[in-house]
């Protein structure tokens, strides 16, 4: 459950999934809420668990699933604990984020933010977002020639807490913050 924080204007979206397609399993849900004038923050992950996001028609990627195998073995270990089921992770998510007028970010507008969408689809649910306030991150930071190879990492690749505080700190070095 998340602790009371002061009001944060944005909040960074990573999803660990088992497919790259956009009605995707995904396996964890993280989301860090923050502010582009302090280090504070406030954390959110849930795991998923994979055969219930299966039953409602969400896909699965063979591709996906090596690709795993072949990833450090704590960001698979991350994922596969204390997995709950969609509807609890989505209304997790829901209570997190709280207030609609949040900007969310994700690294790529292409892959979090529709396999999001698809989840609560698959349960006959709107996100809790405002389309027009879904951001790239990956696009500021290649436009600011920030390379992100090269900056500090957090944590462990592929844990999606891990990335999200990965991608908040080069965004705002992207964004001179």
């Amino acid at each position: 459950m998340p602790t009371q924080s002061p009001k944060f204007e944005h909040v960074m979206l990573d999803l660990e999934t088992l497919s790259n397609h956009s009605n995707a399993v995904i396996v964890t849900v993280a989301a860090v809420k923050f502010s582009f004038d302090s280090d504070e923050t406030e954390t959110f992950c849930m795991n998923v668990n994979p055969r219930e996001s299966k039953e409602l028609g969400l896909h699965i990627s063979q591709d996906t699933l090596q690709w795993w195998r072949e990833q450090d073995p704590a960001a698979t270990k991350a994922w596969m604990h204390s997995q709950n089921s969609l509807g609890e992770t989505l209304d997790a998510f829901d209570e997190f984020i709280g207030d609609p007028n949040l900007t969310h970010w994700a690294y790529g507008a292409c892959f979090d933010f529709p396999i999001m969408d698809s989840s609560y689809r698959a349960l006959n649910r709107a996100a809790p977002w405002k389309y027009y306030k879904l951001l790239c991150a990956r696009t500021i930071i290649s436009l600011s020639k920030v390379d992100p190879r090269k900056e500090p990492r957090v944590g462990v690749y592929h844990n999606a807490v891990d990335d999200c505080l990965t991608q908040i700190a080069n965004l705002k070095k992207a964004l001179g913050k």
